[in-house]
């Protein structure tokens, strides 16, 4: 769900799950200091699972509207002409999930902050930053599911290699704490290490495509995730 990467508990025991996401970013500059982030992505899903003690094979399939995020982007003055801040504060305006067997649509549950610092030094332009995401608890008909809280920290980094072309490493690490159902704790808290390498293209002054491949390092982080992205300015 974006903008977060969250390891959910869920009511069935996936043997696999894949999907396909697609994601429309709007960023607009109110000032040259503060943009407006809007967010929403829909997916579909294909989950399967085991039942009748392993004797039988089941496929969930399901395509959704799946969250609408807003929020803010505001940028500091530069620190010593190294480093430029940014704050990002970002909340989820709806969000559609599924458990129990239930579809239902949760209005302002989650929130995230983070906090980055830039750096643009011809050829490399790199990011550090740190994070963290607020989950209340989400009420269902069988009863009340809380998401564990996360932190995350990474670095992020463009090395120039033309006029057109630029090369993209991402690392990043998340602590999430326990899930719980009805106060009860449903799973310990999670480490979820990501690794991304990728490209981008500058089809002129106004449009680039970026293709990235992201990896987990953990059992609660996705396998594989491949990115390709379209940004336009208008």
């Amino acid at each position: 769900m974006y903008p977060t990467l969250v390891a959910q508990p869920d009511t069935k025991n996936w043997t696999d799950t894949k999907r396909l996401s697609i994601n429309q970013t709007f960023i607009y500059s109110i000032t040259p200091k503060l943009d407006l982030l809007i967010s929403g992505n829909g997916s579909y899903k294909q989950n399967e699972y085991v039942s009748n003690f392993g004797l039988d094979y089941h496929t969930n399939r399901s395509f959704d509207f799946d969250s609408l995020w807003i929020g803010g982007i505001y940028t500091l003055d530069t620190i010593k002409d190294i480093f430029v801040p940014q704050i990002t504060l970002q909340s989820g305006v709806i969000q559609r999930e599924n458990h129990f067997d239930e579809d239902k649509n949760f209005i302002f549950k989650s929130y995230s902050a983070r906090f980055a610092l830039k750096n643009y030094s011809d050829p490399i332009i790199s990011s550090i930053y740190i994070g963290g995401v607020y989950n209340a608890d989400r009420d269902f008909a069988y009863g009340s599911l809380e998401y564990g809280n996360s932190i995350y920290f990474g670095f992020d980094m463009s090395i120039i290699l033309s006029p057109k072309i630029s090369f993209d490493v991402g690392l990043e690490q998340r602590y999430q704490s326990a899930s719980k159902f009805e106060g009860r704790k449903t799973s310990n808290s999670y480490s979820i290490p990501t690794m991304s390498l990728g490209t981008t293209y500058s089809i002129n002054s106004n449009t680039a495509i970026s293709v990235s491949g992201t990896a987990g390092g953990s059992s609660s982080a996705p396998d594989s995730v491949f990115t390709i992205s379209l940004w336009k300015k208008f």
